[in-house]
């Protein structure tokens, strides 16, 4: 019993001692400059999440300015025919 104890004991006194850093956020943005958005969407849509919500619409998209991706329109705009 008394060496439970003093691993207890022992445990006890790491976690109260033990300090915890934080993290600095990264500032930098892979998505920032306008060549790797649009190399990206060259192929695919970088949210699928904001355009299948919005009826196959890019509204709210932050990337709709500097996107390719061949089924990119806004909800006024009428739907391209294949």
């Amino acid at each position: 019993m008394k060496r439970k104890y003093r691993k207890l004991k022992q445990l006890i006194e790491f976690v109260e001692n033990y300090k915890v850093t934080k993290l600095e956020k990264s500032k930098n943005n892979p998505l920032s400059g306008d060549n790797k958005v649009s190399s990206i969407t060259n192929d695919t849509c970088m949210r699928p999440d904001i355009f299948l919500d919005n009826d196959r619409c890019c509204d709210n998209c932050p990337y709709y300015e500097r996107c390719n991706c061949a089924i990119k329109r806004l909800s006024n705009e009428k739907k391209k025919r294949k």
